[in-house]
């Protein structure tokens, strides 16, 4: 743990937690502390029981032993991984009932105020709306809109889209509201399970900055190491039924966990060494009178040495996609390609050329058809206009992001689903498919439908380790899986010569991968011929360049209405003229405020990233002088953050 080295006391506290599920030891003494204003990641394979430890803390599953503390009056707040809605819910509505509670005094307070016009209110009546009034302020009421609008916008929803019923949107959107509706409910204590599973990059970097600012605690588990390190302070790491601590980066988490395995297993061998020194002595000396106290002094000692428990990491495996022979100049090629829904274009007049051998980045926002792209390619789906066409030699294989299950599915075995899909393939070859992807003894009998999702993914990733393609088509393949399994797949997919078009937004593994980038936005494909940062740095020139035109335009059109003016009549002083110019002396201030607080906050949050680097040094947290220095300025700059982001979004709704 950290021992102490908060200045703030824990919100919430595991002491000695222990669970067991028939035969398996889950949790095993588990004990850490979550402080106020505490960022910690959760890591650990999947189904080491995180997400398990999530509901203990929760209060939905007790433990066999152990305890949980938390802090008078604490709010908890978890994301859950099912969203449902009323059927008539649109995501805006929805989201808004975060603030159900204060909407509720609202109306009551309107009621008040309308028997007022009808009657003398009583003290009681009076004292009431006194208080109602001050809750509906301190609560929020009155930015509750702009708040909500504003969150949304930033997992996503355009304002048109905030409006939209849930039932007619995929699961995924239903998860980003089921967040929104989380976060404006602000919890003092946030438990995120996988937050960035069904969020776009650019939703992605606008949490990261939420989530940094955010007033509460936050236990989150991510497999998304960029957004972890840009979160999170600190590495609760929980494998083989127990918890250890790292208040360090994740990357240098990794480092340290490798450092303190090699240290623990070099002791291991020095006390093994000696326990089998102490042996041979006690065998060759205890029957000899001479030597009988010499021995019992041995056997003394050998009592006293400890084998410590080495957690490994598990096996060394190493995954390999078969690949089947071709030739050819192309993958896959689109001219003028066109697809819609009824009346909604999705894309028109696309072009590209995929080579054999290239590793393609489909990216951009959610929604904009890259999925749909991804189809195309499959034949799943046909096109409106245009050409597809694809290699002769050309054998692809299909990971779908969204895979619906039957009953049937459900109650089948993991291994006969595998033996479903390739019937002819030896038992062996799919027991090593399995193997490989993590499922080998009995855990190849599992049913489907009692898999967690990572381990879904799992199988149908083995799917493809069985399947004699060319090319890899891949929706979402990181969504589920831990750092481990992820970092498995990745490095088979850097060395399968084959093609390989993916949809991730996981930075590093798109930086990893991608050779080429296809982006899919605004009804057109773009063709990025390099890696993902030639895309990043070209994309970044394209912004430029659309600000200083849009700038250039703005500019000519000033001039033209200045030219304009110039020639007409003036109006009167103190009429519309005069009216015009106080506007735009309103907009002038205003856009000058909004400059000022924007650098501020972008001041605070530098600011604040190097406090969070200098919190994980040890000669600071060790100084308990210099840590409460630096906590305190903190909490006081996300104080002053809290206060200039809701001043930010009252500007920009005067500006709506």
């Amino acid at each position: 743990m950290w021992n102490g080295n908060y200045l703030f006391a824990p919100m919430i506290e595991a002491r000695n937690v222990s669970l067991a599920f028939g035969d398996r030891e889950l949790l095993q003494s588990v004990s850490f502390q979550l402080p106020d204003r505490g960022r910690l990641c959760l890591a650990g394979a999947n189904g080491t029981g995180k997400s398990t430890l999530f509901s203990i803390l929760m209060g939905e599953l007790k433990p066999d032993s152990g305890q949980i503390i938390r802090s008078g009056g604490l709010r908890m707040g978890m994301l859950r991984q099912h969203a449902e809605f009323q059927q008539d819910a649109t995501g805006y509505s929805a989201a808004l009932q975060a603030f159900s509670p204060v909407l509720e005094k609202a109306k009551e307070l309107d009621a008040l105020h309308e028997m007022m016009g009808q009657r003398e209110p009583t003290e009681d009546e009076l004292h009431r709306m006194d208080v109602l009034q001050d809750a509906v302020v301190r609560e929020g009421f009155y930015t509750a809109e702009s708040e909500t609008r504003s969150v949304l916008h930033g997992l996503g929803f355009s304002r048109e889209k905030q409006d939209v019923p849930l039932a007619t949107l995929s699961g995924g959107w239903n998860m980003r509201v089921l967040l929104a509706q989380l976060l404006l409910g602000k919890p003092d204590c946030l438990l995120l399970d996988e937050p960035t599973n069904h969020l776009d990059l650019e939703s992605i970097v606008w949490l990261e900055g939420y989530l940094r600012n955010y007033p509460g605690s936050l236990l989150l588990i991510c497999h998304d190491r960029r957004f972890v390190d840009h979160v999170c302070e600190g590495i609760l790491d929980l494998r083989n039924s127990k918890l250890e601590a790292y208040p360090l980066p994740y990357e240098k988490y990794e480092e340290e966990r490798a450092l303190r395995v090699a240290q623990a297993q070099r002791a291991n061998a020095k006390a093994q060494d000696e326990i089998d020194r102490l042996s041979k002595f006690i065998d060759r000396f205890k029957a000899k009178a001479s030597k009988a106290s010499l021995a019992r002094s041995a056997m003394k000692k050998l009592d006293r040495i400890e084998l410590t428990e080495v957690e490994q990491d598990g096996p060394s495996l190493r995954l390999r996609f078969p690949t089947i022979d071709y030739a050819g100049a192309f993958a896959f090629i689109g001219e003028g390609l066109s697809k819609s829904y009824g009346d909604k274009n999705i894309f028109r007049d696309g072009a590209f050329n995929i080579k054999p051998g290239d590793k393609v980045a489909l990216v951009g926002p959610n929604g904009a058809g890259k999925t749909t792209l991804m189809r195309l390619m499959t034949g799943e789906l046909t096109y409106e206009a245009g050409e597809l066409k694809q290699g002769n030699s050309i054998r692809s294989g299909y990971y779908a992001q969204y895979v619906e299950l039957t009953e049937a599915d459900k109650e089948t075995p993991i291994l006969d689903i595998i033996k479903e899909a390739f019937p002819k393939a030896p038992e062996g070859q799919v027991r090593a498919a399995l193997g490989a992807m993590m499922f080998s003894g009995d855990d190849a009998f599992k049913p489907f439908g009692v898999l967690s999702g990572g381990e879904r993914a799992r199988v149908r990733l083995a799917r493809l380790l069985l399947s004699p393609s060319n090319a890899l088509l891949l929706d979402e393949p990181t969504n589920h899986l831990d750092m481990r399994s992820k970092d498995l797949l990745l490095e088979a997919l850097v060395e399968y010569p084959g093609t390989v078009i993916f949809v991730s937004h996981d930075r590093d593994f798109c930086e990893t991968l991608a050779t080429h980038v296809l982006r899919v936005d605004d009804g057109r494909i773009v063709e990025y011929p390099g890696d993902y940062a030639y895309y990043l740095h070209k994309l970044e020139q394209d912004i430029e360049r659309e600000e200083k035109q849009a700038a250039n335009d703005a500019r000519k059109g000033t001039s033209g209405k200045n030219a304009k003016s110039s020639s007409a009549p003036q109006a009167p002083e103190g009429g519309k003229g005069a009216g015009r110019k106080e506007v735009e002396k309103a907009k002038r201030q205003r856009e000058k405020r909004e400059s000022e607080v924007g650098s501020r906050i972008e001041s605070i949050e530098k600011r604040n990233m190097t406090i969070d680097a200098d919190l994980c040094k040890e000669e600071i947290f060790s100084d308990s002088n210099a840590l409460r220095q630096l906590s305190g300025e903190r909490a006081a700059n996300n104080e002053e953050l809290e206060a200039l982001y809701e001043e930010l979004m009252k500007l920009e709704a005067e500006v709506a």
